[in-house]
């Protein structure tokens, strides 16, 4: 059995010691067939720095002794183009730059990539300055001068302006976006690279996670192409449906995994219009195959942690000011189960206007926390998958508590939906209406039933016992909340129907209460026919429907349906 490549990027190692490696290198012919300078935008953890090592391996003429060994196995080996081996490759990899002393960091990571190119190409160069801008000129010139290939290679581009920009607006300033940036001045360097007659940086190719650290250093990537929603490239990293079976049957595991439980985890991102299937986090996948081998059963946590770290800090992109501001809107909404749209997706937006609604829209898709579902004169976006919402379900959580917005006891929650579990009980739906009611600063962020829904969805979330699924399909309807078990002890499903009376003076009529339960009614014994319910309750669990009717903030109504 080949071994799992959870956390591998470097490509030749990955080939030559028996690493499972699904062969993406029909991609290398059109990407030369598309444009000479490149910039190609992923989430993390998808597979970017892998693919960057694949470029290098196939273009370098480092290793053109080395490249049947290397790429023995996949497409190109038999389908080489003409540039194969014909590149001195100079690659950055921006992922380690220290933000706490970013200016001296990023010129050292300079300085050393530099210097190391010279040395592994043994070049006739000796730089008179340690300036990284000089030190670039004097390769241009010994480059042209010799008439040789240089293909510039960027990892994660953007990682550190990213962890700046979160960390410390100002820095991101003088480092990124102001004329005399370093950032700045080394776009504007490989920009004079690439230009006029034989210019000496013939390709270049760049990844990273959104496009705005582009826009702030060049005011968009202008010497190039952006292929990051063309859809020929969709699935160039990511798993697709064939290829995730295959590494299942690799590991000898394909009849041991629900496909369905790893499509609700891990699956459903759509990065282009013109396509229908959705791809898989290469990552999560790896991840979860690594720990089902090792326990031989479901991980205990679906997240790699390493994911969730990744999305951690961006929580302060929800409130300015100490105020929650518009973009915990859009997130509530996503929470409660409805969709968000938008007239297209922005590729060139500055960091410092992420309050606006289109950009910070655009900035989620970007950094995979919602995907493409279809277009209906504008473009629909949801959540892609469970692990997504429950990082999306991080942010509105952590921003709530740090502003001390709303502030609950998650023990005693746990505790309480564990009753729900084993017992049925429903006083973990009137304990969070009560924390509602007790918090009066979320009183300003209750005004429909979902922004009530997104609230029970994220806190209901926080414990391990369910899969709380909203707007779940069932029996040709949506229920608000189902509770769908994910846990071999819990012995209770759930459904949930919310209804939602706005706040007045006036206590509304119990006629009005009265229909709206009525309603609710109908629709959960409606939902309970659903096969998926009843199947399982043909495995014996116990079925419980709750109603509860909101008046604005405060729970009027919380019973089980007869």
């Amino acid at each position: 059995m080949k071994k799992i490549p959870y956390g591998i990027s470097d490509f030749k190692r990955l080939k030559t010691e028996n690493y499972f490696f699904i062969d993406k290198t029909h991609y290398i012919a059109k990407l030369e067939n598309s444009s000479n300078y490149l910039m190609f935008l992923r989430p993390r953890r998808f597979g970017k720095s892998l693919f960057i090592a694949i470029l290098e391996a196939y273009y370098d003429i480092g290793f053109k002794d080395e490249f049947e060994a290397i790429f023995k196995d996949t497409y190109i080996l038999n389908n080489k183009t003409k540039e194969a081996s014909s590149y001195m490759v100079l690659r950055f990899d921006f992922s380690a730059i220290d933000i706490y002393d970013v200016k001296e960091s990023f010129k050292y990571d300079l300085q050393v990539t530099l210097r190391s190119f010279v040395d592994k190409y043994n070049l006739d160069i000796e730089f008179g300055t340690d300036n990284p801008i000089s030190m670039f000129r004097d390769i241009f010139i010994y480059t042209l001068k010799h008439k040789l290939n240089l293909y510039i290679l960027i990892d994660e581009y953007d990682n550190f302006a990213n962890r700046l920009f979160l960390n410390n607006r100002d820095d991101y300033l003088n480092i990124v976006t102001k004329k005399t940036a370093p950032f700045k001045q080394f776009f504007t360097t490989l920009k004079a690279g690439a230009s006029g007659n034989n210019a000496p940086i013939k390709r270049m190719f760049i990844t990273g996670v959104t496009p705005m650290t582009m826009y702030d250093v060049t005011s968009g990537f202008n010497i190039g192409k952006n292929i990051s929603l063309d859809s020929q490239f969709h699935n160039m990293i990511g798993l697709d449906n064939k290829e995730l079976d295959n590494a299942l049957k690799e590991f000898k595991i394909e009849n041991k995994v629900n496909k369905e439980l790893l499509k609700e985890w891990y699956n459903s991102y759509i990065f282009s219009e013109e396509v229908s299937q959705p791809i898989y986090n290469t990552d999560m996948i790896l991840y979860f195959i690594d720990e089902f081998l090792l326990h031989q059963k479901l991980p205990k946590e679906m997240i790699d942690i390493n994911v969730r770290s990744d999305y951690s800090k961006l929580r302060s992109i929800i409130y300015t000011n100490k105020k929650l501001n518009g973009n915990f809107k859009t997130l509530q909404t996503l929470i409660g189960g409805e969709n968000i749209s938008i007239s297209n997706l922005i590729q060139d937006f500055s960091a410092l206007n992420l309050h606006k609604e289109e950009n910070f829209k655009s900035f989620m898709f970007y950094l995979g926390l919602v995907t493409i579902i279809d277009r209906q004169l504008k473009l629909n976006l949801k959540i892609p998958n469970e692990t997504v919402k429950r990082i999306d379900i991080d942010f509105l959580t952590n921003a709530l508590e740090l502003e001390k917005v709303f502030e609950i006891n998650t023990s005693k929650l746990s505790n309480l939906l564990a009753d729900f579990a084993l017992h049925g009980d429903i006083n973990v739906f009137k304990y969070l209406a009560q924390m509602i009611k007790e918090n009066t600063g979320i009183r300003d962020y209750i005004y429909t039933e979902q922004t009530i829904k997104s609230m029970y969805l994220a806190y209901l979330s926080l414990t391990p016992f369910y899969i709380i699924k909203s707007e779940e399909e069932l029996n040709k309807g949506f229920a608000d909340i189902f509770l769908k078990p994910f846990n071999p002890y819990v012995k209770y499903v759930g459904l949930v129907e919310f209804k939602f009376i706005k706040r007045e003076k006036k206590q509304p009529p119990q006629t009005k209460i009265d229909n709206l339960i009525q309603e609710a009614k109908k629709q959960l014994n409606s939902y309970q026919q659903d096969e998926l319910v009843q199947n399982y309750l043909k495995d014996e669990l116990k079925l419980q429907k709750v109603i509860i009717v909101f008046w604005g903030w405060e729970m009027i109504y919380c019973q089980l349906a007869n």
